[in-house]
């Protein structure tokens, strides 16, 4: 089924066909930009396409809600959504009934999901069993994991043969190829391996969605998902345990509780260092949280705080059926598929894309040139000082000079990444032979004795191999 905006489409519900009529553009919403001219280079290319994979009506909005609102303003995303959820838990007596009813379960959950979509502004929607014409896809359901509740789910005991979990592999993998043919999407987004937090439905749909981008006859250059790293997650929770207005009930009078400050967390939290991008969504927070209380029967309680400080990744918060308290996140993060790209080209495509620069927040999009201009120049000036200055009252001249030439290349590290330190570091080591072998008017800089010799080769380490060893870690944008 495919969702067109502004145009009468067929919605599914308990077997049925009806027509509707989505209203022609959200309130408020800015016409989608033009992408920037594409490059020759690959690498940098805008994305133009994207097709974004989920197994649940409430996951693209639950996930990373506000990267997907963010990149719907900016290009064509297909939204491919693998079950309707008719296993899903309901928040509200009104609904309670419908549990255990999976048909009406699947018609009422389905028009949320259209609700959230038209606030998120994604223009085109289908059900992955509605390629081929076979048997409807069900939710698999799940259970808890007893060592690590409400974080981290398992396969449910009683999934039927209906169950997308027990659906032939060459089926749903075969439906997902032919939408990545017709779309031919220069980003696939799906979710981590481990499913976000273990669901057997989205462990399966990255399983689906892998087999299907290597047997595509027009695979995409780009394959991620979304992850958050592990200190903003801690930060986040942080924010939520110093407020005092979180609301302490919720639709159904259960009480709402945060997460233990030190608990197991699930599978899309990650260490930092395995982040390759991150996305300051915090402009797309409306649409969010319209997408949010559209999905009523799965979440609750949906908050946001103005004068959350800007340091703080969390900027709001809402609680699931589980009555756990979540933030509301004003960055998303992505990892790129390992053989699908690689962190330097997912940060320029998205760059690109959302008009920033390399790390895809929300700095201009010069700052990444003016930043390796400036690691050039950074480059030049520190080695020129350094050459003048080396043999001022050996050794601390010589000591001085290459402490300042590492410091340097980390700065520039850290102003753009690795291009910056390579900038810095050819630049500061071009300086230095310049300046030995070409003396103006004569005069000798660097003398052949141990101390210009340990100054040309110490200039070589302290500026080029130095800064490229330091742990990735440290480097917040590497």
């Amino acid at each position: 089924m495919t969702l067109e905006r502004g145009s009468e489409r067929p919605v599914e519900t308990d077997g049925t066909t009806g027509t509707t009529t989505e209203p022609a553009a959200v309130a408020g919403a800015a016409e989608p930009a033009a992408p920037a001219a594409a490059s020759d280079d690959s690498s940098v290319r805008p994305i133009k396409r994207v097709v974004w994979v989920v197994a649940h009506p409430d996951d693209e909005t639950l996930t990373a809600g506000g990267l997907l609102a963010a990149l719907a303003g900016r290009c064509v995303v297909t939204l491919v959504t693998c079950t309707r959820g008719e296993r899903g838990e309901m928040i509200g007596a009104d609904l309670a009934p419908m549990v255990g009813d999976p048909v009406g379960m699947a018609g009422f959950r389905t028009g949320e999901l259209d609700r959230a979509l038209t606030a998120l502004g994604v223009s085109e929607h289908l059900f992955l069993d509605t390629l081929d014409g076979g048997p409807r896809l069900v939710d698999s359901g799940m259970s808890w994991d007893e060592q690590a509740p409400l974080v981290r789910a398992l396969p449910a005991p009683d999934a039927g043969p209906d169950a997308f979990t027990n659906a032939p592999l060459e089926r749903v993998v075969g439906a997902l190829v032919t939408v990545i043919d017709r779309v031919q999407p220069d980003l696939v987004i799906v979710d981590e391996p481990g499913g976000g937090y273990g669901h057997p439905d989205h462990r399966r749909a990255h399983e689906v969605t892998m087999l299907a981008v290597e047997r595509a006859a027009h695979p995409p250059r780009l394959v991620a998902w979304p992850v958050r790293p592990l200190s903003a997650v801690h930060a986040a929770h942080e924010f939520l345990r110093g407020r005092a207005d979180l609301p302490r009930t919720g639709v159904d009078g259960q009480s709402l509780a945060l997460s233990e400050p030190d608990g197991p967390t699930p599978s899309i939290v990650v260490p930092d260092d395995e982040v390759d991008v991150e996305i300051d969504v915090e402009q797309q927070l409306p649409a969010v949280v319209a997408a949010m209380v559209a999905h009523r029967s799965q979440v609750q309680a949906v908050g946001t705080a103005a004068d959350a400080p800007s340091q703080s990744p969390a900027i709001g918060w809402y609680a699931l059926s589980n009555g756990r308290l979540q933030p509301i996140l004003r960055r998303a993060w992505l990892r790129a598929a390992p053989g699908w790209g690689d962190r330097e080209m997912l940060r320029t495509a998205i760059g690109a894309t959302l008009g920033g620069p390399a790390t895809a927040t929300a700095a201009g999009r010069w700052y990444r040139p003016t930043m390796i201009v400036f690691s050039l120049i950074l480059g030049v000036v520190v080695a020129a000082v350094g050459t003048a200055f080396h043999r001022t009252s050996p050794p601390v001249g010589l000591l001085v000079g290459l402490v300042a030439l590492a410091a340097g290349g980390a700065l520039a590290r850290t102003f753009v990444d690795r291009t910056g330190q390579l900038c810095f570091g050819g630049a500061a080591v071009i300086t230095v032979f310049t300046m030995t072998y070409v003396n103006p008017g004569g005069d000798v800089l660097v003398t052949g004795e141990p101390l210009g010799i340990a100054w040309i080769v110490g200039s070589v380490v302290a500026a080029a191999l130095v800064p490229a060893l330091l742990p990735r870690r440290w480097f917040e944008d590497d």
